[in-house]
């Protein structure tokens, strides 16, 4: 059998004694660089040094160690072309099977600028790029979990073209992302200027786009941990469109900010939340949240705080709703729901880990931190010569927190149906101008919602709040409110009409807060 040879210099010494071992078994001889050779010695493994073929010891201080053409020769000499044979014949180079390079821990931003250039790999990233370049010819390894996929393989003669593919992709996209990781670290040192790679992989193609008509597909962002939509478990694996994902985000989001209130239940259409409740158990909560808006939670998506089980799922599997998010679905909530054309989410636990918000626009990329959270209700701030009642301070809050998630311009009126539990009952959203959420959309809602549950609008409207999530530019807002008899109103303040809105809601008995905090939402 014809020696086979490898070439070894890894910064990552997991499973290196086992590999190596199993390499030398299999007919391989190994060279290493120094580092790598003393581990090898001290595990009793043969092994060669480097310098057997260059001449040539570690030099600069181990800065130069492989750069040498008897190495690169040995790796990119194509063994179809007679040229290239003939030429390594003649310079008595080995011919390298396998290419077994980790390179250094990336520098960090905080290093001194001298001790950040001295960790930058320079050997090993150009040995992965030159085993790539000849990955028909060599096997290019860059990462420990692949040795004993690897030694199976190569026991039963050799690796697999499959696998020589997915071995070179796998060292040249850890090429990519070193360099440009090196790229971003060092134009911030030395420039201070921030550059943003963004690296997204293809993993399956979408029903279709924000319509029928249009392709969509799905990437995930290598390396993003925690929750994340794109990555979640999704039971019965049912085909997902482009506006179930953006529906499903908007109602995390949603989620996470009401679930300090007890269990959370969001109904979300179009990027907007529709309905929002909080209750004592899941299933009080969802049917609050379900009953607030039944029409349009047709057809909807939902957003739960909590884990779904059986009769959760029976509720679910009597409505015609689209995609449910939950942390988790117990055995007989899938059993239940198994018949239904309705898509899963499993989240796991649910964490506020979402930090930037990133929106494509032609030839360029916005960045914004997102919006997490609301002001403490402690830190509102009353306006009005009508006084707030401190019982409803926390009902407050949850109305700002619940039209954070309305697309602008947008109003919640919000109702405490249980004591410490919150719901809305009349949401508008969506319009050029906050007036005609209020008038056309949010009060009419509430409304319908008091003469459908049978109870009596002008005692049920005077104990709600109204949330507003930027200031109302003019008084015809509050006028309007007063008139569909509303008392407490919330709204972040900052207009230069503040004063005559204020005056208004004095004239009108209005106690009205100011939060300093605006949530606009396109």
């Amino acid at each position: 059998m014809k020696e086979r040879i490898a070439l070894l210099s890894v910064s990552d010494f997991r499973g290196l004694d086992y590999f190596a071992k199993g390499l030398i078994n299999l007919g391989f001889k190994l060279y290493a660089t120094e580092s790598t050779l003393r581990r090898l010695f001290e595990a009793g493994v043969e092994a060669h040094a480097v310098s057997e073929i260059t001449g040539f010891k570690s030099m600069l201080g181990g800065r130069v160690k492989t750069l040498h053409p008897l190495i690169y020769a040995g790796i990119l000499a194509s063994r179809s072309n007679t040229s290239h044979m003939e030429e390594v014949k003649r310079l008595n180079a080995p011919l390298f099977d396998m290419v077994v390079v980790n390179p250094y821990p990336l520098p960090k931003e905080d290093m001194s600028l001298e001790d950040f250039v001295e960790n930058i790999d320079i050997g090993g990233i150009t040995l992965l790029r030159a085993a790539v370049k000849n990955f028909t010819d060599v096997i290019v390894v860059c990462d420990p979990d692949d040795y004993g996929k690897i030694l199976n393989e190569l026991s039963s003669g050799d690796v697999s073209n499959e696998t020589k593919r997915l071995l070179a992709v796998k060292a040249m996209n850890l090429v990519a992302e070193y360099e440009q990781e090196i790229s971003r670290l060092l134009s911030k040192i030395l420039l201070g200027k921030d550059i943003l790679y963004l690296r997204y992989e293809h993993v399956e193609k979408l029903k279709y786009g924000e319509n029928w008509h249009q392709a969509a597909s799905l990437y995930v962002e290598k390396g993003f941990g925690g929750l994340s939509l794109a990555k979640a478990h999704r039971p019965f694996n049912k085909p997902m469109s482009f506006n179930n994902f953006i529906d499903g985000e908007a109602a995390v989001l949603a989620v996470l900010d009401l679930m300090e209130y007890g269990f959370s239940s969001v109904v979300v259409k179009h990027k907007s939340i529709c309905a929002a409740a909080t209750g004592s158990t899941p299933l009080e909560s969802l049917k609050v949240a379900w009953n607030s808006d039944p029409v349009s939670a047709y057809g909807s998506v939902l957003g739960l705080s909590y884990n779904v089980d059986k009769d959760i799922a029976k509720f679910i599997s009597k409505r015609f709703i689209e995609v449910v998010v939950a942390p988790s679905f117990s055995k007989e909530a899938l059993e239940i729901l198994s018949v239904k054309n309705v898509r899963l989410i499993e989240t796991g636990d649910l964490k506020n880990v979402f930090q930037k918000d990133y929106r494509f626009i032609s030839g360029g990329l916005l960045v914004q931190d997102r919006d997490i959270g609301y002001t403490k209700a402690s830190e509102f701030k009353l306006v009005t010569k009508t006084g707030f009642p401190a019982d409803k301070l926390e009902l407050a809050r949850f109305a700002c927190l619940a039209v954070k998630h309305v697309i602008s311009n947008a109003v919640v009126i919000a109702r405490e149906y249980a004591k410490g539990f919150y719901h809305t009952i009349g949401i508008g959203g969506g319009q050029p101008n906050r007036i005609d959420s209020i008038v056309k959309l949010a009060i009419p809602r509430a409304l319908e919602y008091c003469r459908r549950n049978g109870l009596n609008p002008e005692e049920v409207l005077k104990e709600c709040v109204l949330a507003s999530e930027a200031f109302f530019p003019f008084p015809d807002s509050v006028e309007a409110i007063a008139d569909a008899g509303l008392k407490y109103v919330v709204q972040p303040g900052g207009s230069k009409n503040d004063p005559e809105v204020i005056e208004t809601a004095d004239k009108r008995g209005i106690a009205m807060l100011f939060t300093g905090r605006r949530c606009f939402k396109h």
